[in-house]
């Protein structure tokens, strides 16, 4: 197998998180890779072409994957298109504008141009293409063949309205997931969540090959955690009515903590203030973990602190609504010297 660059199609609904859960699903599924571009809406990255079907199968913030054909500035479109080297097959052009790139420009007239001139060497087919040429017009034209689309239907199958034990306060399974992705976990990790509610990220979790473990201080939860597990086909190691306290009691190490914790008016916190809930759960995750795991954790706030042995790899913060602003925290468990 070759390394091959690859554009990655970023969806737009948040201005971090779809480049970082790239990269982090890169860093769990391949034994090697370089990006070696990004820009707005794509990233660029080489990788094993062995790795795409397991890259591809975790992402939800992107909406494609496929081989990088190069770029080009809007005056150099006929030349570079003609110098192009496609594979066999019937082919289409789909052109598309980022944000609010190119805005005097229509972007159908420019997928026809490219169109016409590959049409001299190979037959078109709007319909059933054997090859699909895309262009994403960023800050030049990015030419690339769509080799993955990412099945971002399944999120919305799986959305808290549709679970067969709901409760209202969740994560959407696109964002669950990419927190996920965002520890880094491989297949056959073990992969905590101490506020494991109805299951959005254990879901998800033990959708991307994680060997899942769960906990809650409600029973009711833990109950309708493994009902909705069960109805979506996702398989758990253990879960456990505990105190977040207690976890690492319970489970033991494990390689990841990945967590939404309970924090707004309607959250259930046993009353205890969620600020001191948030602190104390902050020191038993970390003793949960191994070193060098990853402890992925949504905050209402800044990243609370307080432990030396955890080191701030990254934040994502994103607006939900005038009262709440999620903080995707992610921890990385320092070796001890």
């Amino acid at each position: 197998m070759t390394d091959t660059p690859y554009l990655f199609e970023l969806s737009g609904e948040h201005p971090t998180l779809p480049e970082a859960e790239v990269i982090s699903c890169l860093a769990s599924e391949c034994d090697a890779f370089e990006t070696t571009k990004k820009g707005p809406g794509y990233l660029v990255a080489r990788f094993s072409d062995r790795s795409l079907d397991d890259v591809g199968n975790r992402l939800a913030l992107s909406h494609s994957i496929g081989r990088y054909l190069g770029s080009c500035t809007l005056e150099d479109v006929p030349d570079f298109a003609e110098s192009l080297a496609l594979p066999d097959g019937d082919i289409s052009v789909r052109a598309k504008q980022v944000r609010r790139s190119y805005p005097d420009v229509d972007s159908s007239k420019v997928a026809g141009k490219v169109g016409a001139i590959l049409a001299r060497h190979a037959k078109v087919d709007l319909e059933s293409p054997e090859v699909e040429v895309r262009i994403l017009m960023s800050d030049a034209l990015q030419f690339f063949i769509s080799d993955r689309k990412i099945d971002r239907g399944q999120f919305e199958e799986r959305k808290v309205a549709l679970r067969p034990f709901f409760s209202p306060i969740s994560l959407h399974p696109r964002f669950a997931r990419a927190l996920v992705n965002l520890s880094r976990i491989r297949k056959g990790g073990r992969l905590l969540d101490p506020f494991c509610g109805t299951g959005g990220i254990a879901i998800e979790a033990a959708l991307v090959g994680a060997k899942v473990l769960g906990s809650d201080i409600s029973q009711d939860m833990i109950t309708g955690c493994m009902e909705n597990m069960a109805h979506f086909g996702a398989a758990w190691e253990d879960m456990k009515k505990a105190d977040v306290g207690h976890i690492s009691d319970v489970f033991g190490k494990v390689d990841a903590v990945v967590t939404d914790p309970p924090y707004g008016r309607s959250a259930t916190t046993n009353k205890e203030p969620p600020v001191d809930l948030h602190r104390r759960a902050l020191i038993s995750m970390a003793d949960a973990l191994k070193e060098g795991g990853t402890l992925a954790v949504v905050f209402p706030g800044l990243c609370h602190k307080g432990r030396e042995d955890l080191k701030l790899r990254e934040m994502h913060i994103q607006r939900v609504h005038r009262s709440l602003t999620r903080h995707y925290c992610i921890f990385t468990k320092k070796h001890e010297l």
